[in-house]
């Protein structure tokens, strides 16, 4: 049996906090008014770098609002930081200052839990705010986090917490493998019996693939394959699920288990029945919750793991007969790396920002290799 996936409640998303004020301290003025997902994700990076599109000289192909965008982009600001041209490396540099203290000063209203805050997060009772203000260590994944864009986002958020006093008190880290944490935590919930699990992480604008390389119940390799896009715009946070939409997503999340599989197969190494699926979606047991682009699998049943299953198996020739789809929230799944360790969060920075908390002790969880191989 696989070890039971903790729920993490919808209403935890940090993506609607809104800074709008840190009294007594001197905030910086683009952060005020501001939400969380406006200040740290591929849309800030969008609009971040549009402002500066003369100095980081910037292609025409980025003036669209496209799946493309949000993700190259990023992309194209981290190799801006090594530019030989001091003006786009500049741009580049400013843009990284930029989002680093914005995740401070998200931390900082975090931790703090003014009141004029508060007011403005009406969902969120005593209990989130004070988990937040016991919160002493914070790690980042997730696609903006890698490479020396990341570096210099956690470094500036080191630094505005360090400058407002909150330095000592809060530690800010990238967690291991940042591109790759959520699918090395989704690993660790996979059956003891699993050998080479199936493990693919469904997010906005683009799915990460990897099998998972198990020996006597321990992870000891994750074997990556290049991401897929979407094929689907994601709809916004803020539209109600519809079945139209739920049978698209269906149709492509097993069109992308299907093509996955197959490579699998084509490589000399079928996976086996196990499925492990990350969703940047909240889930509780099989059921998808809210709003966004996978919730519109709720509209189609009530689990969505044995549909997911049936549509895998009428794509996939050959496919275990006892085939198991699991399902876990994105930010659930990254913070299962950092297990046993308390008072702690994870953070993914992409398209938007999941959210999950370590869950407090390992047992039951599948070990990582010391000499776990990222491939």
């Amino acid at each position: 049996m696989s070890v039971l996936i903790p729920h993490t409640p919808p209403h935890f998303s940090v993506n609607r906090v809104r800074i709008v004020d840190l009294p007594g301290l001197p905030i910086d003025d683009a952060v005020r008014g501001q939400r969380a997902v406006d200040l740290l994700s591929s849309w800030a990076v969008i609009r971040y770098a549009r402002a500066r599109a003369l100095d980081l000289e910037l292609p025409d192909a980025f003036a669209q609002d496209t799946r493309h965008t949000r993700l190259a982009l990023p992309r194209w600001i981290d190799a801006s930081l090594n530019s030989p041209h001091p003006t786009v490396r500049a741009a580049a540099q400013a843009i990284g200052r930029r989002l680093g203290r914005n995740l401070g000063h998200l931390l900082l209203a975090l931790r703090r839990g003014d009141p004029v805050n508060r007011a403005a997060r009406p969902d969120w009772g005593a209990q989130e705010w004070a988990m937040w203000a016991g919160i002493r260590h914070v790690w980042l994944g997730g696609g903006l986090m890698s490479g020396q864009l990341g570096r210099q986002i956690v470094a500036h958020a080191r630094a505005v917490l360090a400058e407002l006093g909150d330095g000592d008190a809060l530690q800010v880290t990238h967690s291991s493998h940042p591109a790759s944490v959520t699918l090395l935590g989704a690993a660790r919930y996979l059956p003891h019996s699993a050998r080479h699990a199936l493990c693919m992480d469904f997010g906005h604008t683009r799915v990460k693939r990897a099998v998972a390389d198990l020996a006597d119940g321990t992870l000891v390799r994750l074997r990556r394959y290049d991401p897929l896009m979407t094929g689907l715009e994601w709809l916004g946070q803020d539209r109600a699920p519809h079945p139209d939409t739920g049978r698209q997503v269906l149709e492509f999340m097993a069109q992308a288990i299907a093509q996955t599989w197959a490579a699998c197969t084509a490589g000399g190494q079928a996976p086996d029945r196990d499925v492990m699926l990350c969703v940047a979606a909240y889930v509780q047991g099989g059921r998808l919750l809210g709003n966004g682009l996978y919730a519109n699998l709720s509209t189609l049943a009530d689990d969505a793991r044995p549909l997911l299953a049936r549509a895998i198996a009428a794509r996939v020739p050959h496919a275990p007969r006892d085939l198991r789809v699991h399902l876990i929230h994105d930010g659930t799944a990254a913070c299962a790396v950092h297990a046993g360790v308390s008072h702690a969060a994870v953070i993914l920075a992409g398209t938007a920002l999941g959210i999950g908390f370590p869950p407090p002790e390992t047992k039951g969880l599948r070990p990582l290799a010391d000499t776990l191989a990222v491939c």
